[in-house]
């Protein structure tokens, strides 16, 4: 069959297919449809996203206290941090979790009121996350009032100096010479690591005004966990850590570790600018204070060097811890904020 013939005919054969098959179609009216194209951003949507980075320029201060003895920071620091918050419109909920890090810090510390000392170093790093419920206000208006409640982790641990104290344990770790009877023992620091974990509860409002919003919070902390160590307390004689035969030797043996709680207050105010419908940009500031007590403990060895008039005998230690109750702390830090996020 000539090639052309053959096209001609399969033409035809398509021809009356195809409305058979166009019929057959017809007759199942209930198969779904294929997607609208924006079926993924539907107006009836209630959640809304919103993820962007913030800097804090902060400005803090802690007072510590061991018994008598009492140290005051003033920092300074500039941090950034990342930030997701979604909101349910349908509940009139939010969640939003917060991370940052401090990257750049200065400031002084002064011991018992005396002189200023320039910080060294310095670490802030936070994490917390929020829930809220703004039953006050309409959704879909721009506006709600109601209650918040979260948890906070913070490190906020400024470099005042290390105390030194020995890693003696028993008479075993003393090195000496039964010709000399000179004696000595090892010694280590460690630096300062307050960790505070924070429950926080009070009142949240966001007001949506177009090209405008208003966003603040008013909290209560009515308990915080505070603990960790207090590397620059001195809480005994640092050394020479050694001696010759005879005499009674006391060191300090220990970094001071802390555990204690606290309560206090904190707050936030945001304004924002919406030069795109999704994107955000706000200034604002954020404070917090936390006052409270803490219990300190730390350990202490006493050294009996050796014994006699050569050869001499074996010298001895004996290690004992301490506690002291209720030692008062206070931080505070206050600094402005700038926000940039994206909504979706």
């Amino acid at each position: 069959m000539p090639r052309s013939l053959s096209c001609l005919c399969a033409i035809a054969a398509l021809g009356v297919v195809t409305p058979s098959l166009a019929a057959d179609y017809n007759d199942y009216p209930d198969l779904r449809p294929a997607y609208p194209d924006s079926w993924e951003n539907s107006a009836d949507n209630p959640l809304h996203f919103e993820a962007g980075v913030r800097y804090w320029y902060s400005i803090g201060q802690q007072k510590m206290a061991i018994g008598p003895n009492t140290q005051t920071v003033d920092t300074k620091t500039h941090s950034g941090e990342a930030f997701v918050r979604i909101d349910d419109d349908s509940t009139s909920t939010f969640v939003e979790a917060t991370a940052g890090y401090g990257i750049a810090h200065e400031g002084t510390y002064s011991n018992n009121g005396g002189a200023d000392f320039t910080m060294p170093a310095a670490r802030l790093g936070y994490v917390g996350t929020d829930f809220g419920w703004l039953p006050f206000g309409d959704p879909k208006s721009g506006f709600g009032l109601g209650a918040v409640v979260g948890y906070q982790y913070t490190n906020d641990s400024p470099d005042t100096g290390r105390a030194n104290f020995t890693t003696a344990k028993s008479a075993a770790d003393i090195s000496w010479s039964p010709t000399t009877g000179n004696w000595s023992v090892g010694g280590d620091s460690e630096i300062n690591n307050f960790e505070i974990h924070e429950a926080k509860i009070g009142l949240a409002a966001r007001a949506d005004m177009g090209a405008f919003d208003l966003t603040g919070e008013a909290t209560v902390t009515p308990y915080a966990w505070v603990h960790g160590t207090y590397g620059a307390a001195v809480t005994g004689p640092q050394g020479p850590f050694g001696g010759g035969p005879g005499g009674i030797t006391e060191l300090q043996a220990s970094a001071a570790q802390i555990n204690g709680y606290a309560y206090g207050v904190g707050g936030k105010m945001l304004v924002g600018f919406h030069p795109t419908d999704n994107l955000t940009l706000r200034v604002g500031g954020r404070a917090s204070y936390l006052q409270g007590a803490y219990d300190a403990t730390y350990d202490k060895v006493v050294v009996n060097g050796p014994a006699g008039a050569g050869p001499y005998t074996d010298p001895t230690l004996s290690r004992q811890r301490y506690i002291v109750n209720n030692n008062p702390f206070s931080m505070f830090r206050y600094g402005a904020l700038v926000e940039i996020s994206g909504r979706f």
